[in-house]
């Protein structure tokens, strides 16, 4: 028997104050065609007794829902155990704390349409920082510089995420890796021009600014990619220190006033939304 169209994957591990609204945002979609699976990290919390308050209303709907709680080795190793289990032909990683945009994210993307030619589908992701909401800034021509878009934003086929699986020794930046073998390896990349999800600034790629720079040079450097000049990483560290030193001891006014200039300057667009709308 064929399996679902889409597999939804949520990791967690004591995320019970965010796991309710991922929870919510997948039970809302309007698109029956898939399962939901949520891998958490052996919780010490009520994370997985609050995600099993939900199994009679995915099981009404007909959907197949699976929670499964063991202790594992980080984000990208219960990644990869969420891609073990799943049996859909599309997987989308929507991690506790994160939400679809709509009720009907699913069904634009998915319902009438079959992008058979394509084995990444892309979309938009809005960041939600201090209570605004910007659009990440999307940029796929750029993948050998930078995480092209938020990985929230994106529908891989499940075959190329068993070729490409998440690599462990990359703590904060498997996910950009996994986007960046793919590309090189020639897998087609479409943009599904839908807005996918809501992901919050607070993960540790957004706040470890040093590490998550100097992982993504280490795995660029795997990967074959020319890196910058002694001065120009010199220069980099430099300006990322700053940051840091910013992010950890200013008070959040300050940080908040810098955040609006930086956005400004990189002409970032806000979004129009509320959280709850999906």
């Amino acid at each position: 028997m064929a399996g679902p169209e889409v597999t939804i994957i949520s990791v967690s591990r004591n995320e019970g104050a965010a796991i309710r609204p991922t929870i919510e945002s997948v039970l809302s979609q309007t698109y029956d065609d898939f399962e939901y699976i949520i891998k958490d990290g052996a919780s010490t919390d009520d994370t997985v007794k609050i995600a099993e308050e939900y199994s009679e209303r995915f099981k009404k709907r007909g959907i197949d829902y699976k929670i499964v709680s063991a202790p594992d080795k980080g984000i990208y190793d219960a990644m990869n155990t969420g891609v073990a289990l799943s049996k859909g032909r599309w997987i989308n990683f929507m991690n506790a704390g994160d939400c679809f945009y709509g009720k009907d994210t699913l069904k634009n993307i998915f319902s009438g349409r079959e992008p058979e030619e394509a084995q990444l589908l892309y979309g938009d992701a809005i960041e939600e920082e201090y209570g605004e909401f910007y659009y990440f800034r999307k940029c796929p021509e750029l993948i050998a510089e930078r995480m092209p878009f938020s990985h929230q934003s994106v529908f891989a086929r499940r075959e190329l995420l068993e070729e490409f699986p998440f690599d462990l020794k990359y703590r904060i930046a498997a996910d950009y890796d996994f986007l960046l073998r793919a590309y090189k390896k020639g897998a087609v990349f479409k943009d599904s021009m839908e807005t996918v999800a809501v992901v919050s600034k607070s993960g540790v790629s957004s706040v470890r600014l040093k590490d998550t720079y100097l992982e993504s040079l280490r795995l660029r450097e795997d990967r074959g990619i020319p890196q910058p000049s002694g001065a120009e990483l010199k220069r980099k560290l430099w300006i990322l220190e700053l940051k840091q030193f910013g992010m950890d001891h200013f008070p959040d006014w300050v940080k908040y006033c810098i955040r609006k200039v930086q956005r400004w300057l990189r002409h970032q667009r806000k979004a129009e939304y509320k959280r709850g709308q999906s």
